[in-house]
């Protein structure tokens, strides 16, 4: 997985481009099938003074581009760098006000959006999910049944005398479920007349309390609400209580509650409802699930035989689009001939100035070898294309 590092603090910044400097690292600024080649030199009065600077488009100069943001991209090390750069002159350009950087890709990346080579090349991305919020009556028909059958499982055999599922729609205030919410974890309460008995992996009523302190509540209230579960447990007669979420594709979807009113919970317990989680999620999407489809080209950034960086532009799939989600990918070649893939979304990049969202997607290790090859001899016939313009 590549791991986006931001360096967002002005001193950070600075030590970044003094690393730069001191290096005399290259870089690249582009926009679109514009690309300049600079060195860095050094840091004076606030700016990055660049040694050299050469164009892509002769008669093009930095200079053209003042006051307008390029995309800059820096190699260091194992890691590459991303910054907006914005041109102050011939060879200097304002300090950034962000960085990003992670681990340099192992395969070649060619420009494919604004790039003269390739020319009616897109992707269509499908994803498959699951959405309780869709207003659909037979999909809610299937919820409520598989939900029926898990809640009667949990109380008539594993025998809890209280068992409910809730599924989320984003307006969960609950305590304790914006908790499970936020950490993907179990939350248990072994003993309700002993609240500091607590276990590895579950959470309890000690992460409550810093959960409420982060929030900016003071002792004095969190006491009173400890108070109030304490006297809610002895009037219903409770000895333990369970909640656990229901994770799908890396995110809390909903939540299962058991009570036991006979008997204490043990960690063998935890365990078993862990796993009746897991089969009520595999259920929920077996039986539940949906593909939704773009309905329009998607614009392809860039490409490698790794992965891809794309724009997506429907709204409609905003709210499904999130960081290790898979999707399933068809890519339209110039000459019309296509390749089917799956992926999974590793970075989320900033919205583009229409709204768009824009990710970063790494191909499946799975793709055919055959559209693998066909993959890498596109990507290498067009950097032949670039070498020959550039040597030109």
């Amino acid at each position: 997985m590549i791991i986006t590092e931001e360096f967002t603090d002005e001193k950070e910044i600075m030590k970044v481009i003094a690393l730069f400097c001191g290096n005399q690292t290259t870089a690249k600024f582009s926009d679109r099938d514009i690309v300049f080649n600079a060195r860095f030199k050094e840091i004076r009065s606030g700016q990055i003074i660049l040694s050299q600077v050469d164009s892509s488009h002769p008669g093009l100069s930095l200079e053209d581009y003042n006051m307008r943001p390029l995309d800059a991209e820096v190699v260091l090390g194992g890691s590459i760098y991303i910054f907006e750069a914005i041109p102050m002159g011939a060879k200097n350009i304002s300090m950034p006000n962000i960085i990003k950087a992670h681990p340099k890709r192992k395969n070649e990346r060619i420009k494919i959006s604004g790039n003269e080579f390739v020319q009616k090349m897109f992707a269509t991305i499908s994803m498959k999910v699951v959405d309780f919020t869709v207003q659909d009556e037979e999909l809610a028909k299937k919820i409520h049944l598989i939900i029926a059958t898990i809640e009667s499982h949990l109380t008539r055999s594993e025998n809890y005398d209280i068992a409910k599922i809730s599924l989320f729609d984003g307006t969960e205030k609950n305590i304790i479920t914006r908790l499970i919410k936020k950490l993907k974890k179990p939350f248990v309460v072994f003993n309700t007349a002993n609240f500091k008995i607590k276990e590895d992996l579950v959470l309890s009523y000690e992460d409550y309390v810093k959960f409420l302190s982060e929030e900016g509540f003071d002792l004095k209230n969190i006491l009173s609400q400890l108070d109030k579960v304490k006297e809610f447990y002895q009037k219903n007669v409770i000895k333990s209580e369970a909640i656990l979420p229901l994770i799908f594709e890396g995110e809390a979807i909903g939540q299962i509650r058991v009570v036991s009113l006979k008997e204490y919970i043990t960690k063998t317990h935890v365990r078993r409802l862990i796993t009746l989680a897991q089969q009520a999620v595999e259920n929920l999407f077996e039986k539940c699930s949906f593909e939704i489809v773009t309905k329009e080209p998607q614009i392809l950034q860039d490409m490698s035989v790794g992965g891809a960086k794309i724009t997506i532009t429907e709204p409609d799939m905003y709210k499904y689009i999130r960081e290790l989600r898979r999707i399933y990918m068809q890519l339209t070649f110039p000459d019309a001939t296509q390749i089917k893939t799956m992926g999974t979304i590793l970075n989320m990049y900033d919205n583009t100035p229409e709204g768009y969202r824009v990710i970063g997607i790494k191909f499946s290790a799975n793709i055919d070898w055959r559209d693998k090859s066909k993959l890498d001899e596109f990507i290498q016939s067009v950097m032949r294309l670039q070498n020959v313009r550039v040597s030109n």
